[in-house]
């Protein structure tokens, strides 16, 4: 709930019964969730605090008021891990009205026609999560200051400066892990400065961004302030957990023990051995399958060669052999039907032998073959004559 509103200033741990205008497929959640995108492709979400706020930019009033500081807590849970949508941006607009605002890269803001026009008076934030070359964007993990236009003034890869370790530590947007932003603007000093950090991390004493820019050359006397956030082929479901906005001071800081929970990501651990388990399956079935395929090409093509009487010359042979030794007249020297489906596979040589009772009185054969073979065939008589002879010779030989 708000813990305090007025119209300079405000602070929600959680949105419910917030003062928020909401369209698009933007929602708040019974518990207080702002969600700005679902899974839906190709839309935009927008939620802006109701109230104008009072900057008085113009130089007839003799006095302007342009400082704001903000703080929010905002995760970007992807759909599909290290994929998501278009990110999120805050943004001060004259208008609340985005009809007009393409989805996709244009982050529900502007279209291809006013992108860039002087006459948005737009300044938003970026928290972008998709590399596009039309606006020069410097990776898919970024931060940037945008005036009327997507083409940011400056932007920064996602980073945060670990205050008790000294360096810049990379920040992945959409990891799935909610994060905070603190974004200040001082007016005597005519500077914007851009801050992130993890949520648990207090303010970072280095900021991401920092530039001089005069608001007065954009922002009108009164603007609305709030966030927009597109989804296009690819879709994450993107969330605002807390926010405070002061036009008068330093945003109060959240608390964050009240902010309300969100859907977690799946566990990538969980969903990496998934998808190695589906590729393996999928790897397999297509295995399986091509196998299949070249055994029953191969089989037809035999089959057709068979009958079309297109015989091979080592087919042919082959038959004859099997032939032969199947009617050999030592029942222990026939060979059994496996052994036959062996041979005519090509799963088993077949061994190139002289038998005795067979039809004939010679087969080819080789040296070491025909005494391997001999050995393991049983024999009644042990009258069996091994002969060498070249296998280019003729396979019968005083046939009868």
């Amino acid at each position: 709930m708000a813990l305090a509103e007025d119209e300079d200033q405000f602070t929600y741990n959680g949105f419910h019964g917030a003062n928020l205008h909401l369209d698009g497929v933007a929602q708040v959640h019974p518990n207080g969730l702002l969600q700005l995108t679902n899974t839906s492709k190709h839309q935009a979400g927008h939620a802006f605090y109701q109230i104008p706020i009072k900057f008085n930019t113009s130089s007839s009033s003799g006095y302007r008021s342009l400082s704001f500081s903000t703080n929010f807590v905002f995760v970007m849970v992807p759909e599909i891990t290290n994929l998501s949508g278009h990110g999120i941006a805050f943004t001060i607009s004259p208008s609340m009205d985005f009809t007009q605002a393409v989805v996709n890269q244009f982050l529900g803001l502007f279209n291809s026609s006013n992108n860039g026009l002087a006459s948005n008076h737009l300044l938003a934030i970026e928290f972008d999560t998709i590399k596009n070359l039309e606006f020069d964007d410097i990776n898919d993990n970024h931060v940037g200051i945008d005036v009327n236009g997507l083409n940011s003034i400056v932007s920064a890869p996602g980073t945060y400066y670990s205050n008790s370790e000294g360096i810049n530590k990379s920040l992945d947007l959409i990891s799935g892990n909610p994060m905070q932003a603190w974004i200040d603007y001082d007016e005597m000093a005519n500077l914007l400065n851009v801050t992130i950090a993890p949520i648990k991390y207090q303010k970072p004493n280095r900021s991401l961004l920092s530039i001089h820019i005069n608001l007065s050359l954009i922002l009108l006397d009164y603007m609305y302030v709030g966030f927009s956030s597109a989804t296009g082929a690819v879709a994450s479901n993107n969330y605002i957990l807390g926010w405070s906005f002061n036009k008068s001071g330093q945003a109060q800081s959240l608390e964050l023990a009240k902010l309300p929970s969100f859907p977690k990501q799946r566990n990538r651990k969980e969903k990496s051995n998934l998808e190695i388990t589906v590729s393996l399956v999928m790897v397999s079935i297509v295995l399986i399958i091509t196998m299949l395929g070249i055994f029953y090409f191969v089989r037809r093509k035999k089959f057709e060669e068979i009958h079309e009487g297109d015989y091979l010359g080592n087919e042919m042979e082959l038959v004859l052999k099997l032939g032969l030794l199947c009617s050999h007249s030592n029942p222990a020297t026939r060979p059994s039907m496996k052994q036959v489906m062996q041979y005519l596979d090509g799963d088993t040589f077949f061994p190139e032998i002289i038998l005795e009772g067979a039809g004939v009185d010679m087969l080819v054969m080789d040296n070491k073959t025909s005494t391997e073979f001999f050995k393991s065939v049983p024999s009644s008589s042990g009258n069996y004559s091994v002969y060498s002879v070249s296998s280019n010779d003729s396979i019968l030989c005083n046939g009868r």
